[in-house]
């Protein structure tokens, strides 16, 4: 959290993903989808595509976990788009046999 307090943009969008596990543990669903949102947007303003897929992957996760399976697919697609921009073919196989 210090580096983030910092404005170090390469640990910002770790903290938001983690920030969104962690309320999504204790049931905290608003704040969840706020920090798995600010994770993909933060990934994506700094440019860490990895990251981005890996945000947009736990968010739909999350969200099929909701009952929400339309912005959970929607989610899963944008994971599996990041992947394949990113050039990780392996993970795309596995998300689009899923």
């Amino acid at each position: 959290r210090g580096w983030a307090k910092k404005g170090n943009m390469n640990v910002v969008h770790y903290l938001y993903i983690l920030e969104a596990e962690l309320a999504a543990l204790n049931g905290m669903n608003k704040k969840a989808e706020e920090k798995f949102k600010a994770a993909i947007a933060s990934s994506s303003r700094n440019g860490f595509l990895q990251d981005r897929a890996l945000a947009h992957e736990l968010a739909s996760l999350y969200f099929k976990a909701q009952g929400d399976d339309n912005w959970g697919n929607y989610q899963h697609e944008r994971a599996r788009a990041c992947y394949e921009e990113w050039g990780c073919t392996e993970k795309v196989k596995q998300l689009s046999s899923m």
